[in-house]
């Protein structure tokens, strides 16, 4: 009689749960609100949920929802100790290679194109970025890291980011600061 039970309360709480996913979507601001702040509370743990409120997230346009949906998933969300065989790469701020990849760089530099000193702001692992007055593409040198020997380098960074770094180590640059 008690499995019975607690299966009926598992199919009432999805239930519930599916309800709630479908109403981020409502019209009614103060109505996804509420929503948001239902889910906080019955949703910890559900990879659905999380799944849910990310999406919702990447999607809406109102600032004070979008602060909302980010505490709502800090509160679902569960952290599952790791298993002891996985690797457990640095944290960024032991990593300075990866550290400096990751960050943005605000850079002066001389156009080859419209020869105008121009400001740039980019990302450390890449090597393109277009000129803010003419428009064409400049390259630059992209200082060796110890993301490249590492070997798990690309783990650390991002593998997209990883593969813009190699490249444009391989393909070098030409601004001038």
């Amino acid at each position: 009689m008690i499995s019975i039970f607690i299966m009926n309360d598992h199919i009432s709480n999805t239930t519930n749960i599916s309800l709630l996913l479908q109403n981020l979507y409502h019209e009614s601001t103060e109505r996804v609100r509420q929503t948001l702040e239902e889910i906080g509370k019955v949703g910890k743990g559900n990879h659905e949920v999380m799944k849910a409120l990310q999406e919702f997230l990447q999607k809406e346009k109102q600032m004070p929802l979008r602060i909302l949906a980010a505490q709502t998933i800090s509160r679902v969300k569960t952290i599952a100790p790791r298993p002891t065989e996985e690797f457990k790469k640095p944290g960024i701020l032991q990593c300075p290679g990866a550290e400096r990849i990751k960050r943005v760089e605000i850079i002066d530099v001389l156009c080859p194109h419209c020869h105008r000193e121009v400001t740039a702001s980019i990302a450390g692992f890449e090597y393109e970025f277009a000129c803010e007055n003419c428009g064409e593409m400049m390259q630059r040198d992209i200082a060796e890291s110890c993301i490249e020997k590492c070997p798990v380098g690309s783990k650390c960074v991002g593998e997209e980011r990883y593969q813009k770094y190699l490249k444009g180590r391989r393909l070098g640059g030409n601004y001038k600061t």
